[in-house]
């Protein structure tokens, strides 16, 4: 049974009316009719629903079960309803190709907000794990982000060079830094080992690569070392 069948039954009952009673006050022939609707079988037209409305003393909207006035049908949404159901099976076919269209149409118009910009500088010059680059202040460009929690973190973006630190980092990947001049170790972070920019994990007296085919970089008491910052996130 449909939600409007249980509906018509239910306020027949109220009014004690029988399906014969309703069948004869719409001018249908047979209660027939209305054990059918009663049952889910078919349901009255917009006429005929507009008529056992005013029998059964109750609303549309509580007769089909509109609970809002945004599911409810305006009065032109009703004439459409009843045009269309006029038309052949030619007609209706035109009818939904066209709703169809324009449903799609308006859904891929339908734009998400721009997220909101930051500027943030950008070494473009990769950290590499293979050579190493140079970390200069004058080569960094200013770089438009997405706003993100990692974008407002971070004070600098810093360019991958190399496969070294795959599968965590790829060549060409952009990272988030953010300035500090410790991490712990298991931390990845962007060193100056020797004047040359490397970016790697930190291990117990060395830096690790991710790929196992990379040596640790040993670090001795000679050796000139600092770190510029935490890794945070990949933009």
């Amino acid at each position: 049974m449909s939600f409007i069948g249980e509906q018509i039954k239910k306020y027949r009952n109220i009014k004690g009316m029988t399906q014969q009673d309703i069948a004869d006050a719409l001018g249908e022939s047979s209660g027939r009719v209305i054990y059918n609707w009663e049952k889910g079988i078919g349901r009255p037209d917009c006429d005929k629903l507009a008529k056992l409305c005013d029998l059964l003393g109750v609303s549309a909207d509580e007769l089909i079960g509109c609970k809002s006035m945004a599911q409810r049908p305006t009065a032109t949404e009703w004439t459409m309803l009843q045009k269309y159901r006029a038309l052949d099976e030619h007609g209706k076919d035109v009818v939904d190709y066209v709703i169809d269209s324009e449903y799609k149409r308006v859904r891929l118009s339908l734009k998400k907000p721009k997220p909101r910009m930051l500027k943030i500088d950008w070494f473009a010059m990769p950290a590499s794990a293979d050579t190493g680059n140079i970390l200069d202040s004058e080569l960094a460009e200013e770089l438009l982000v997405p706003e993100s929690a990692e974008a407002e973190q971070a004070d600098f973006v810093i360019s991958v060079g190399g496969d070294s630190m795959e599968p965590t980092y790829h060549d060409g990947d952009k990272v988030f830094v953010e300035k500090c001049d410790s991490v712990n170790i298991g931390e990845v972070g962007i060193f100056v080992v020797n004047g040359n920019v490397y970016i790697k994990e930190l291990g117990n007296q060395c830096l690790l690569s991710h790929n196992e085919k990379y040596k640790p970089i040993r670090i001795g008491e000679n050796d000139s070392v600092y770190c510029c910052g935490r890794v945070i996130g990949v933009l």
